[in-house]
């Protein structure tokens, strides 16, 4: 029986779940296809239908995750662009990521594979290049948008703490910091990891300084690009400080970050037109 039948009559609640294992196995092998049908609709949505209904053992989860960890899953083809493997390395960490969240509450994963899904992670959005959207014809790739929703769950996770507050703010600056315009609400996705950051008692005055210090990387920035370039990096930082700015005052939280976003941004758009 084709994969695609058996994962529709799982998600139907028809199929026997018998050879579990064995179709666990093919559906990591295709995790990465480009048939966005197969690959989104159908092996991420069954991989969540499992998890969340709890018919996967502990142990299969850690097998799971530790094959979506490995150099052939979230680090295949790692600094490529434009290639297929993105859509292995995008899927991977939200498979990932739904082994995280059901941790929170099942509590299966021990400190040592915590700390190898935190840093793996860290690694993983530093490196990846290939920050596509939708790809016409294969369906969403989406690696920043994916990988800020493993990063989310991994600070809300409750074994991490603010100590990492600095690396979690470079991993967020390293992703929006691209002289490619990110234009899939990837921002949007980011911000919840920002969130999830200040519930973990993210000290107000770093996150100030962060959001200032985006004025002296553009300025930077400028003197050793193009125009053009310079123009991709700062529509990338301004979409976010934008989307920040929103969330923070829809939250009611941190009104001096909320006064610097408003501050930067005024100094980033008259810069621009003072070299017009």
């Amino acid at each position: 029986m084709q994969l695609k039948t058996i994962l529709r009559e799982w998600q139907n609640e028809k199929g026997d779940l018998d050879n579990l294992e064995e179709v666990i196995k093919e559906m990591l092998i295709n995790i990465g296809s480009v048939d966005g049908e197969l690959r989104d609709s159908l092996i991420y949505s069954t991989f969540y239908q499992l998890i969340e209904n709890n018919k996967l053992s502990d142990s299969l989860m850690v097998k799971i995750l530790e094959i979506c960890l490995s150099e052939e899953y979230l680090f295949k083809g790692i600094g490529e662009q434009d290639t297929d493997t993105v859509f292995t390395r995008s899927f991977s960490s939200l498979v990932i990521a739904l082994i995280v969240e059901k941790d929170k509450t099942k509590e299966f994963l021990d400190k040592q594979q915590l700390e190898e899904v935190y840093k793996k992670t860290t690694t993983y959005l530093q490196s990846e290049k290939d920050v596509r959207g939708y790809v016409e014809g294969k369906g969403w790739a989406h690696s920043i948008a994916h990988g800020a929703d493993l990063f989310e769950s991994i600070i809300s996770h409750p074994s991490n703490d603010i100590l990492h507050a600095e690396e979690w703010l470079n991993v967020i600056k390293a992703c929006i910091w691209r002289d490619t315009v990110l234009q899939d609400d990837e921002d949007e996705r980011l911000i919840f990891a920002v969130e999830a950051m200040i519930e973990k008692g993210l000290p107000e005055e770093m996150l100030v300084e962060w959001v200032h210090n985006f004025e002296s990387l553009l300025e930077a920035r400028l003197k050793e690009q193009n125009r053009i370039v310079f123009y991709k990096y700062r529509s990338n930082v301004m979409n976010f400080l934008k989307s920040l700015y929103f969330r923070l005052t829809y939250l009611d939280q941190n009104i001096h970050t909320q006064h610097q976003i408003k501050k930067t941004l005024k100094n980033l758009h008259e810069a621009m037109y003072k070299r017009e």
